[in-house]
């Protein structure tokens, strides 16, 4: 077990950096940005017709659409075991003083259980500092990264939380779904969305509010949901000084590119992306999610994505 203290009795080896990263697959954050930034990711677990798979290791987000458009296929997701968080854990505390654990929200998922109960397993105590981004999907991930770019400039540890509690408090997200069959069976939004989705045939608009998924509107057209979304991030952050923003797609990446770019001609961006969202996010959506993941920024927090 690694137990508190100093020195050569945590076991780290000399030259070791202060802190490090550790985030799971729903962030979004590809592998490449991960190795550049030295992020660790922990993948979530996918299950289908009896099988477990690693989400972002050996399952492909493309023949998981391609199952649930052809065959009608329902996946469920679990989140990585307290060993699989030991086992990260361990490895890194040998090189680095201290771990943030960034995930994704703790009403979504229990990914965040399983890390704290990896980190008293170890007795870690102070040394892993376990964070509920209250996010998912990049929402999450522009957190790890913000944390992983602060570390690089030598940001205390108390002012890298301080950066985490900015973002979480700040990040939104706008979303839109072909069909809410995916989430209704995963429990995700409440029932009465979900009858009103298949009864009406509208096309429903979602939000996260405090780590929880819900309603933020409607529309009769997947243009008009489209449209709409972006009209309120516009709406919302149009006289921000600093804006982050990211739009995310499960096999939607025409219409994201077309939302992106008119998203840069309206806000002023210091960073932006078009993610495709892993297989953990895709079990549970589907094939036709468009989402806008957005938060205002400070000067300092600004300069790190510069």
């Amino acid at each position: 077990m690694v137990k508190n203290g100093h020195g050569g009795s945590l076991g780290i080896q000399e030259g070791y950096n202060n802190f490090v990263i550790v985030t799971d697959s729903a962030s979004d954050i590809t592998d490449n940005i991960a190795k550049e930034l030295g992020i660790s990711i922990i993948p979530l677990y996918i299950h289908y017709d009896g099988k477990e798979f690693k989400d972002g290791i050996n399952i492909d987000s493309n023949e998981i659409y391609r199952l649930q458009k052809e065959e009608k296929a329902i996946f469920s997701t679990s989140s990585p075991s307290p060993h699989d968080f030991i086992e990260v854990y361990k490895k890194l505390l040998k090189k680095h003083q201290r771990i943030i654990s960034i995930h994704i929200s703790s009403n979504l998922s229990a990914v965040i259980k399983s890390a704290h109960i990896a980190r008293d397993l170890l007795d870690a105590g102070e040394r892993i500092e376990v964070f509920d981004s209250l996010s998912g999907t990049i929402g999450t991930g522009f957190m790890a990264l913000a944390a992983a770019k602060a570390i690089r400039k030598k940001y205390s540890f108390e002012k890298i939380l301080d950066i985490l509690d900015f973002l979480r408090d700040n990040m939104r997200l706008y979303g839109t779904i072909d069909t809410l069959k995916y989430l209704r069976n995963s429990g995700r939004v409440p029932a009465i969305a979900s009858f009103a989705s298949r009864i009406l045939a509208i096309k429903p608009m979602l939000g996260i509010n405090n780590g929880v998924v819900g309603m933020i509107g409607i529309a009769i057209t997947r243009y008009g949901s489209l449209r709409e979304i972006t009209r309120r991030v516009i709406r919302d952050f149009k006289t921000e000084r600093w804006v982050l923003v990211s739009v995310i797609h499960t096999l939607g990446l025409e219409e994201s590119r077309k939302i992106h770019t008119n998203l840069q001609g309206h806000l002023n961006i210091v960073y932006s992306s078009i993610n495709k969202c892993t297989t953990a996010v895709g079990a549970h959506t589907g094939p036709g999610l468009i989402g806008i993941i957005v938060s205002k920024l400070d000067r300092e927090i600004a300069d790190l994505f510069i």
